[in-house]
C-alpha cells in the first residue's frame, strides 16, 4: 500500500514534492520524484509531454531498497508508480523470467514486465487490489487503471491540457493546480446517500477512477476511459438438474476459492493480522487463516464498555478468538478518544462520508502491532446478506406483478425499515428499480434535501436555483425488468450492492482511514475470481432458510463456531448518540447551529433545525442526518476554505 500522484504536461519537482508529502501518511517508509521533460515526437508526430511522478512507500514485499518508486524497466522506457497488491505476481514473474530481468522481488516490477510483454490489456491477467500510473517513454502515453472491484483509489483532472492524478482528493489538491470550488450536483447526491457516488467528487472538477476503469493519455490528445471488466450477468447450472447436488457443489466451489483467496492474501514481508468483528465473515478469514500457519493469528477488535452492551460485538469476537487459539487484541473506545481524534479523522476521511470512523478506530488499535490486516468488507454484498436486497427484489417482482402499486403514497419509515421489512417493501413498489435502489440507500428524502439546499452562497454564475436531482449511474438497471422473477433480481441488486455501495462507501472509506495510520487492508472476500464465481450462482442458493447468508455458512460448517454460525445478521454500530450528545456535542454544535449554518451560507438555518430536532428526538436512531452535515461543514473548513 502506497500513495501515487503525478502531474501531466509539466515537469516540476516543487509540486510533486508538495503531493508527495500531503500522501506521506500512506507510505512513511521511502519516497520518490522522477521528473520527464518534454520532448519531440518525431516524424510529425505530437511533442511527447512533460511529466512529473510522486511516490510516497509503505514497505510490504521485498521491503528492501530495491523496491523504491518510481520503479523502471531495464532500459527505463517504462516506469511506475504503483499502489497496491498483486497476490500473483510471482507467478508472473516464472512466466516473464528469460524474456525480462528482474532487480527486485517486488510485485511493482511484474507490472512493468506485463504491461511490455502484453500491453494495455495485462489487467486480465492481475490478480489483487491495485491503482497505478505506468509512462511509456517511447509512445509518450500516459496509462493509469484501477483494480476490478475498486479497493484501491484514484482521482484525477483534467484541465488547460493538463492531468493531476494521486491516490486522494487531497493528493490532487496539493498540486496547487486545482481550483477549490465545491460541486454542489456532488453535494446533493452526497446528501442523498451519505456519500458521493463516482465518478464526482465534492471539488468541481476532480474526477475518480471507477472500479475496473483505466485511462489512457497520448501525445496531442485528452483522456481515454475505457471499462476493462464486468461483474458477470450469465448464471452458471451445476449439479446437473439434482438440487442437492447442485447446492454441495455450491459450498465445495466457494470453499476451494475462499482458501485460495486467503493463501494469496497472506502473502507479507511484514507483521500481518485481521479484524474480528464477531461475525460470520470476519470468522470465516480469521478461521481459515489460522488453518495456514502455525502461530497464532493477531486479530483486532474494539468495544465500548458496559454503557453500550447492547450493540457491543466483542463477546462474539472472543469467542471466534478463543476457538481459533488467536493472539486477540480488545480495544475499549471511548467518545472521549473519538473527540480527541476528531480533527485527524475529517482530514483523513478526504471526501465526507457517513460511514468509515469504525474504520479509522479499529485500524489504529491494529497498526499498533501489524502493518496489513485482513477484512471481512465485502461479504454481505457478495453473499447477500442485507435484508433490504431482498426486500428491493421483492418490490421490483410486485410492481411489475400490480402496476397500480405505483400509486401509493410514500412513506417516510426510517428505522422502521429493519422492524417490518415487509412495510419497506411496499413502500418501494411501484417505482422503477433504480429509484427503489436509491430509496433503500436514501439519507435524506427529496423534501429535506430541497430545504436544505435552499441557500445560494456556494452557487455559481449559470447553475440551477436547485442542484439536479441525486443519481447512481447504474448501469445493470439501464432496462426494465419487466416481469424479471425475484431469483434473477436478487442477482441483479447484488451486483448493484457491490458496484454502488461496497466500492465508494465501504472501500472508499476503510483506504482512507486505515491509511490515515499507515495499515494496508486486504479484502479476500473480493478476490476477483471469487466475486465471478459467486455472482453466476442462482440466487436460490444465497437465500432462504433461517441462517444469514446460507451459501457461505454452508461452506464452513466445520469452520465458525455454531454460535456464530447460527446468528442472525447484526448491523455494526457505534454509539454515535451517545457520543454527538456528549463528547462531540462541542463539533457538532460548531458546525450546525443557526449561526454557523447562516455564516457558511450552504444549508438554510431551518432545514438545518429541522436535523437537529430530529436528533433531539430519537438519537440513537436519527444521528446520521445531524453527522453528515457537520462533517460536511468540517471538511469545507479543510478542504475548501483553506484555500484562501
Amino acid at each position: 500500500m502506497c500513495g501515487i500522484a503525478g502531474i501531466l504536461g509539466l515537469a516540476d519537482r516543487e509540486r510533486a514534492q508538495q503531493m508527495a508529502a500531503v500522501l506521506a501518511h500512506r507510505g512513511p517508509d521511502d519516497a520518490g520524484i522522477e521528473l520527464f521533460p518534454a520532448r519531440p515526437g518525431g516524424n510529425g508526430h505530437p511533442e511527447h509531454p512533460a511529466l512529473s511522478l510522486a511516490f510516497r512507500r509503505l514497505s510490504i514485499l521485498d521491503v528492501s531498497e530495491r523496491g523504491h518508486q518510481p520503479m523502471f524497466n531495464e532500459d527505463r522506457s517504462v516506469c511506475i508508480v504503483f499502489n497496491g497488491e498483486i497476490y500473483n505476481y510471482r507467478e508472473l514473474r516464472e512466466e516473464l523470467r528469460g524474456r525480462h530481468e528482474f532487480k527486485s522481488d517486488t510485485d511493482t516490477e511484474a507490472i512493468i514486465h506485463a504491461y511490455e510483454e502484453w500491453g494495455l490489456y495485462c489487467l486480465e491477467r492481475l490478480r489483487g487490489m491495485f491503482a497505478f500510473a505506468l509512462w511509456d517513454a517511447r509512445r509518450g502515453r500516459l496509462w493509469l487503471a484501477r483494480d476490478r472491484l475498486g479497493i484501491k483509489p484514484l482521482y484525477w483532472s483534467w484541465q488547460d491540457g493538463r492531468l493531476v492524478f494521486a491516490s486522494e482528493l487531497k493528493g490532487v489538491l496539493a498540486s496547487g493546480l486545482i481550483e477549490r470550488k465545491l460541486d454542489l450536483t456532488a453535494l446533493n447526491s452526497c446528501l442523498s446517500f451519505g456519500h458521493v457516488p463516482p465518478p464526482m467528487t465534492l471539488i468541481r472538477g476532480v474526477h475518480r477512477l471507477r472500479p475496473a476503469e483505466m485511462m489512457t493519455v497520448d501525445p496531442g490528445g485528452e483522456p481515454r476511459l475505457e471499462t476493462y471488466w464486468r461483474i458477470p450477468r450469465d448464471t452458471i447450472t451445476l449439479g446437473k438438474g439434482d438440487p442437492e447436488r447442485e447446492r454441495e457443489e455450491a459450498r465445495q466451489q466457494v470453499r476451494a476459492l475462499l482458501e485460495e483467496s486467503i493463501r494469496l492474501h497472506m502473502i507479507s514481508d511484514v507483521p500481518l493480522g485481521a479484524f474480528l468483528s464477531g461475525g460470520l465473515d470476519s470468522t470465516v478469514i480469521v478461521g481459515l487463516m489460522s488453518r495456514l500457519v502455525e502461530r497464532p493469528i493477531r486479530t483486532f477488535c474494539i468495544s465500548y464498555g458496559d454503557a453500550h452492551s447492547s450493540i457491543n460485538e466483542a463477546p462474539y469476537a472472543h469467542l471466534a478468538a478463543d476457538h481459533f487459539g488467536c493472539d486477540h487484541t480488545y480495544a475499549l473506545i471511548r467518545g472521549a478518544d473519538v473527540a480527541q481524534d476528531f480533527d485527524r479523522f475529517i482530514w483523513h476521511l478526504d471526501m465526507p462520508s457517513v460511514d468509515g470512523l469504525n474504520s479509522y478506530l479499529v485500524s489504529k488499535v491494529a497498526r499498533q502491532s501489524v502493518t496489513v490486516a485482513l477484512s471481512g468488507v465485502g461479504g454481505d454484498e457478495l453473499f447477500v446478506g442485507y435484508p433490504h436486497v431482498l426486500n428491493i427484489a421483492r418490490a421490483a417482482a410486485l410492481s411489475a406483478r400490480f402496476p397500480l402499486l405505483s400509486h401509493l403514497p410514500h412513506l417516510r419509515l426510517g428505522p422502521l425499515r429493519r422492524q417490518w421489512p415487509w412495510l419497506d417493501t411496499l413502500n418501494m413498489a411501484g417505482l422503477p428499480l433504480p429509484q427503489q435502489y436509491e430509496r433503500a440507500r436514501q439519507l435524506f428524502p427529496p423534501d429535506l434535501r430541497r430545504a436544505l439546499l435552499a441557500a445560494d452562497a456556494h452557487r455559481a454564475p449559470g447553475q440551477p436555483a436547485t442542484p439536479p436531482e441525486p443519481f447512481m449511474d447504474i448501469e445493470e438497471l439501464e432496462r426494465s425488468p419487466g416481469k424479471t422473477p425475484v431469483d434473477a433480481l436478487v442477482n441483479q441488486v447484488s451486483r448493484i450492492e457491490l458496484r454502488h455501495y461496497m466500492a465508494p462507501v465501504l472501500l472508499r472509506d476503510i483506504d482512507a482511514v486505515s491509511m490515515a495510520h499507515s495499515l494496508e487492508v486486504r479484502p479476500p472476500f473480493l478476490d476477483h475470481k471469487l466475486v465471478e464465481f459467486v455472482c453466476r450462482l442462482p440466487a436460490h442458493l444465497k437465500i432462504g432458510g433461517p441462517i444469514a447468508k446460507p451459501l457461505l455458512a454452508g461452506a464452513v460448517t466445520d469452520l465458525a463456531p455454531p454460535a456464530i454460525l447460527h446468528r442472525k445478521k447484526a448491523f455494526f454500530h457505534l454509539p454515535m448518540g451517545a457520543w454527538m450528545q456528549h463528547e462531540l456535542r462541542d463539533r457538532i454544535e460548531d458546525a450546525t447551529t443557526p449561526e454557523a449554518t447562516r455564516r457558511r451560507g450552504l444549508f438554510a438555518p431551518e432545514a438545518v433545525a429541522r436535523v437537529r430536532s430530529e436528533f433531539v428526538q430519537n438519537p440513537s436512531r436519527a444521528w446520521p442526518g445531524l453527522w453528515m452535515l457537520a462533517v460536511i461543514e468540517w471538511w469545507m473548513r479543510k478542504y475548501v476554505d483553506q484555500a484562501a
